[in-house]
């Protein structure tokens, strides 16, 4: 049965916004240690400089928290998602449904 749990995070956990990107589960605290440590060796690459903001080790005697320190947030998404939609009002409405969503 496992009982420690890795935990990748984009953000602070303690935010509640649950952005809990993934999450492996361990038998041993040694194992989960050995994981919180050197992450990359059981997750994906990937995730290491777009997606992890916090690494996080939990189990029924341990609770620990670190920072990812090749953390690099992506751009801003937003902004992408917003002009996504005012091209799709502009596709709708003309131009004045884009500068409306756009907010010009």
């Amino acid at each position: 049965m496992s009982i420690y749990h890795v935990n990748l995070w984009g953000s602070d956990p303690s935010e509640e916004n649950d952005d809990c990107h993934t999450g492996d589960d361990f038998a041993t605290l040694a194992e989960a240690e050995e994981c919180f440590r050197e992450p990359w060796k059981t997750f994906q690459r990937s995730y290491y400089s777009s997606c992890t903001h916090t690494i996080e080790l939990d189990g029924p005697d341990i609770h620990l928290e670190r920072l990812n320190p090749g953390f690099r947030p992506e751009k801003d998404l937003d902004a992408d998602w917003r002009r996504e939609q005012a091209m799709q009002c502009g596709m709708a409405f003309g131009c004045e449904g884009f500068n409306d969503t756009m907010g010009y």
